[in-house]
């Protein structure tokens, strides 16, 4: 007779793990039960549904602060991913953005703009598809949508392996919510010629945040505040930037970087056990990011692109500890 083993999630990071064990082999964290409810949680956190914790008791910096007299820091974000399952969504967002650039060169040779024409002549010699110009245009759009739809699917694996306030997140994400977004980018898009491109992105953010609650607590869903108008100004920034980052191998996209990750991170809404949305801050320096985003890129640069995703999960880990929710 085949005995079946119980298995369970773990409440950091998700990772399937045999009931009885007491350490996650994915994040390492340590688990135990609430002495209220029973309830497996990380050792050192607190239990959403009764307050309680575990019988372990972890001495953290924050307790270490309140037993010497010190207010305790605000605790708030972890990042537990591995870059292994990383590998594969880089690859894919590379590669469609790859091809959508291809195909943008393409429909620029294939349109006359004069001046823009002699140059991609000048500098590059393009396949010839026999391809209309509306198609390729139209490939363009496609390609351009799906390189965002990859680039998403990054940022969820990112929040999926987050802790927030030392509780997972989990995603809500619909077919429907994807369909409802495609629709309404396709409408503002073409309606506006274009121009409407930065409401479209920040309400991108927005119903991306609000597809993930706080596993803990099932109305616990987070919320981005960011603007389209700041929007307009990250946009014009990077336009001005991006040709010096090309013309340097790259190495100023981290400045780039720097100013999305700032917008970005400074506008996530966390909301408390009692349903009060907090901001988030960050409370580390450009030069300590710089420094850590230019190690990377040279890693990045001397492996071929291998060390990508351990550079990502790097960065994103440093940036997690040093954002607090207010």
């Amino acid at each position: 007779m085949t005995t079946q083993i119980a298995f369970k999630d773990c409440p950091s990071c998700g990772t399937r793990l045999p009931e009885p064990a007491v350490r996650c082999s994915g994040c390492q964290s340590q688990l135990g039960h609430c002495t209220g409810c029973n309830a497996w949680l990380v050792v050192g956190t607190q239990c959403w549904d009764c307050g309680k914790s575990t019988k372990i008791r972890a001495r953290t910096a924050a307790t270490a602060a309140v037993a010497g007299g010190a207010e305790p820091p605000t605790a708030s974000v972890q990042f537990v991913g591995s870059a292994v399952p990383l590998v594969p969504l880089l690859a894919l967002r590379g590669a469609l953005f790859a091809a959508f650039v291809g195909a943008l060169l393409l429909s620029l040779a294939a349109t006359p703009l004069g001046p823009v024409n002699r140059l991609i002549e000048d500098h590059l010699v393009l396949p010839k598809t026999g391809a209309t110009r509306i198609q390729l245009w139209a490939a363009t759009a496609v390609l351009w949508v799906a390189s965002g739809f990859a680039g998403s699917l990054v940022r969820r694996y990112r929040l999926s392996r987050t802790l927030l306030l030392g509780k997972p997140v989990e995603s809500r994400w619909t077919l429907g919510t994807i369909l409802l977004d495609l629709m309404i980018t396709l409408i503002v898009f073409g309606l506006t010629a274009g121009l409407g491109l930065p409401w479209i992105y920040a309400r991108y953010r927005r119903s991306l945040y609000r597809s993930f609650r706080i596993t803990a607590r099932g109305t616990a869903v987070l919320d981005f505040q960011g603007t389209g108008e700041e929007v307009i100004v990250r946009f014009l920034l990077t336009l001005l930037l991006l040709p010096l980052a090309v013309a340097t191998g790259g190495l100023l996209l981290g400045v780039i970087s720097w100013m999305w990750f700032k917008w970005d991170d400074g506008n996530m809404l966390v909301p408390d056990r009692f349903g009060q949305k907090r901001s988030s801050h960050f409370t580390g320096t450009f030069g300590g990011y710089y420094g850590r985003w230019v190690l990377g890129w040279f890693l990045t640069l001397i492996s071929a692109g291998l060390y990508r995703p351990w550079a990502k999960v790097s960065e994103w880990r440093w940036i997690a500890e040093r954002t607090e929710v207010v």
